[in-house]
């Protein structure tokens, strides 16, 4: 290359003396010719060697590039070799070749090291069977193995996984989903009004007394506590602390409960909790959410949100009547404000209307019509039950005075502002409206209700007066005509057509009615309602009761307790149809509650429930997809037999936990099969009661009796907090102590025989020295194919852990 440059300088030091001599011959002309041409030919030699060298440079440039491209390619085609062969041998990736009858043809170390198998030649179900389920399913997932998390990738048309540990990966993201803060706030229900009756040192013991409860029910659980008031409390945990909560269902209810029926008080807890990644003012406002919610649903109850599910723990008493009369006035005076400030007012009801929902919708008529604002009640004749229908056919002909009072939703919809206010009454969900494109066509909406609130009820509104304590919506509107400042007319007639409404909803005063339900029944009576016209609105006809008493006759007792009346198959039924037949069968002795399943329409199943103060029916119904109140409720399934819908209701009657109220407390002073242990304070019927009694198994739960069982449980329960802590210690030790058992298995993958529970205690004693009990081990399924299994030992009744088993090939 060198050479080539100082050719290339000589050659153009040459071409310069050529040409300063040419330019000189030709100046001067005594200058020989023949010289002049020679200088000529040498410029035009030199020139050509000159540009001949910039040639060859150029070559020679080109030609050492490519030979540096292509000695690059080789060493990247070699090290892309490398990293292929030590992806397949050495890198954490397992990878298996299988053909169409999934059985395994290849597999990498990796794989191999990941079922401890030589893999070649298993078949996969034999290897595990839940991987091989997903293979059939799916073409990404991720499957636990042997304790580890895989994430596997799979190329179906041909018949290669790939499999990626993503253990650390998943541990890092459970332990992120496990401390998402959790905020709850706990109410004490009914405080004032039930401490404000005792002397200032009572009223402190029992508030002292109700925060030791709940400050060691936290402290137990490791929560944060703080409190707002004596009346609410925030709380802050996280998630794995929520969840552990809902596992023993808010043992925290029942604790304070247990204490204010010792003493008296009419005092429960509710609980609204929201447990989500979002600002903590989100997150608190959601905590708050769920807190109304409970409170709406009645109280004695928990609301928990988890990332957007809502579930619902206890409720196991009626609901307490809380709202007094600064409450009410309050509530009437919003309500009436609203009113003023509409260009007009639009009530309407639930479809199926029932005389409730049609008294309450007169009454609330009446009283925005007493402020002199123009209101319509939305209806439409198609869509009521059979005694409003009753009602409405007198209507048209004998009171046509009150037929201005009704409009059609067409019209009401032609009719309505953006002004304008409709109330609501006696629901509160949208797809149960008469016409929901009513409720979509207002921009101002108001609700009143007496029935439980759940998660799905309408929550854009201006007004919300909702008490599960009272027997009917009628009677929440005429609560509020004693705060009106114009007194509001009623004619004898729209005064029993409200009567009706709170009979039917309390099946002849039987339920939900309290000193407020007189109260109002007086005040009605005073405008001139007639129980008569209410029994004659309620007669049936001769065919329909003989048709009742059959379907009555062919009742079923479950467990001595739940009354189940089943129609028949063929006949369609109103719904007040099934709920007198329910009503009927609530006044058997011995039944706590009673159901009457019918069908209501062609491809739709109803079932009414009915309880006095002994079971919730509206926790059963909503488990079926229903509501209603806590001894009068509903739920419609479609697509669905009679039969099929009674096992699905005695299904979840098996595992109702309704909470019973029993007539006597006694203490077992023995251990009774199927009624509790020695020391235990149960509610059971009074003749059960007194024959433990006379058996000397049981004493009366007396103010000394109970004194003297808490000493002795005192003394009891720091042994068992002790055995109790023990068990914990020894579950976070076995949980964190996998077990490998290696077994024999055949060619293609299969196991001799199956492990038992004696070789894991065994095997656990072995490799850890620690000593468990077989029959304590509740796994049930055969253990008989090679893979990790979770066996799950109840080391305490209340300590459940689980010990990862590792099911390996047995070397060679």
């Amino acid at each position: 290359m060198k050479r080539l440059y100082n050719f290339r300088k000589s050659m153009i030091a040459l071409a310069v003396i050529c040409a300063g001599f040419l330019l000189y011959s030709l100046l001067i002309k005594q200058v020989n010719k023949y010289l002049t041409y020679a200088s000529i030919f040498l410029l035009g030699i030199f020139l050509t060697l000159i540009f001949n060298s910039i040639f060859q440079n150029n070559i020679m440039k080109r030609t050492n590039w490519l030979e540096n491209r292509l000695k690059l390619w080789n060493s990247i085609s070699y090290k892309v070799k490398l990293a292929g062969e030590k992806s397949f041998s050495d890198m954490p990736l397992g990878i298996i070749v299988f053909n169409d009858k999934k059985k395994i043809e290849w597999a990498n170390d990796y794989a191999k090291s990941i079922f401890l198998s030589d893999l070649v030649e298993r078949e996969i179900v034999n290897m595990n069977k839940d991987l091989y389920n997903k293979i059939l399913l799916y073409d990404t997932f991720d499957i636990d193995l042997y304790g580890k998390i895989f994430s596997c990738t799979l190329l179906r048309d041909d018949n290669i996984l790939f499999m990626l540990d993503k253990t650390d990966l998943k541990s890092l993201e459970r332990k992120y989903d496990d401390r998402t803060l959790g905020i709850g706030i706990i109410n004490l229900d009914n405080l004032d009004q039930a401490l404000n009756v005792l002397d200032s040192q009572e009223k402190t013991l029992h508030i002292s007394n109700i925060m030791g409860i709940i400050a060691a029910w936290c402290d137990y659980h490791q929560i944060y506590l703080r409190g707002y008031s004596e009346e609410q409390y925030l709380i802050i945990m996280d998630k794995t602390q929520v969840n552990e909560l809902a596992n023993e269902k808010f043992k925290l209810l029942d604790d304070v409960r247990e204490y204010c029926t010792k003493e008296n008080l009419r005092i429960t807890v509710s609980i609204g909790l929201a447990c989500e990644y979002c600002p903590i003012l989100n997150l608190t406002a959601l905590a708050e959410e769920q807190l109304m919610l409970a409170l709406n649903r009645g109280g004695n109850q928990v609301v928990v949100y988890i990332d957007g599910n809502i579930s619902y723990y206890g409720g196991k008493t009626n609901s307490i009547e809380n709202r007094s009369p600064i409450y009410v006035r309050v509530k009437t005076e919003d309500l009436v404000d609203l009113a003023k400030e509409s260009s007009s007012v639009y009530v309407m009801a639930h479809t199926a209307t029932d005389a409730d929902a049609f008294g309450a919708s007169i009454a609330m008529t009446k009283l925005i019509r007493s402020l002199d604002k123009e209101c319509y009640i939305v209806f439409d004749e198609k869509k009521i039950d059979q005694t409003v229908n009753i009602v409405y056919n007198e209507i048209c002909r004998e009171h046509l005075n009150l037929m201005d009072m009704f409009v059609s939703p067409r019209e009401a919809l032609n009719s309505m502002d953006e002004n304008s206010l409709l109330i609501i009454v006696d629901c509160q969900y949208e797809q149960m409206l008469i016409d929901e494109r009513v409720y979509r066509r207002a921009r101002r909406v108001a609700i009143l209700d007496h029935h439980r609130r759940s998660n799905n009820a309408i929550n854009e509104y201006l007004f919300l007066y909702n008490q599960t304590s009272a027997s009917s919506t009628v009677e929440l509107v005429i609560e509020m005509y004693d705060f009106l400042e114009k007194e509001v007319e009623l004619t004898p007639m729209e005064a029993s057509l409200m009567l009706l409404g709170v009979i039917v909803d309390t099946s002849n005063l039987m339920y939900r009615t309290s000193y407020r339900t007189y109260n109002v029944l007086g005040k009605l009576q005073m405008k001139g309602a007639e129980i008569a016209k209410v029994q004659r609105f309620l007669r049936e006809n001769f065919d329909k009761y003989v048709e009742r008493m059959t379907i009555l006759g062919n009742m079923e007792i479950i467990d001595g307790k739940y009354g189940i009346a089943v129609c028949p198959e063929e006949d369609i039924h109103q719904r007040q149809f099934l709920a007198k037949i329910a009503d009927n069968v609530i006044t058997v002795n011995t039944i706590k509650a009673a159901f009457c399943i019918g069908r209501i329409a062609d491809n739709e199943i109803g079932i009414s429930a009915r309880s006095l103060d002994e079971a919730n029916v509206q926790t059963i119904m909503e488990k079926l997809g229903g509501g209603g109140h806590f001894n009068n409720a509903a739920c419609q399934i479609t697509d669905i037999t009679l039969e099929e819908a009674k096992e699905r209701l005695i299904e979840v009657l098996k595992n109702n936990d309704s909470g019973e109220n029993e007539n006597m407390k006694v203490i077992l002073i023995n251990d009774v099969k199927g009624k509790g242990k020695s020391g235990d304070i149960i509610d059971i019927p009074s003749g059960h009661a007194n024959y433990l009694i006379k058996a000397k198994q049981a004493v009366l739960a007396t103010a000394d009796n109970i004194k003297l069982l808490e000493a002795e449980n005192e003394r009891e329960k720091e042994e068992a907090e002790k055995n109790l802590q023990e068990m914990r210690k020894l579950k976070d030790v076995i949980e964190k102590s996998p077990i490998n058992i290696s077994v024999r298995v055949g060619k293609e993958g299969k196991l001799f025989g199956t492990v038992s529970t004696k070789q894991i205690v065994e095997e656990y004693k072995n490799q850890y020295n620690i000593s468990l009990d077989k029959r304590k081990i509740l796994h049930e399924k055969e253990i008989d194919a090679l893979g990790t299994y979770k066996i799950p030992i109840q080391l305490h009744k209340d300590v459940l852990a689980t010990i990862t088993l590792n099911v390996v090939e047995k070397e060679n």
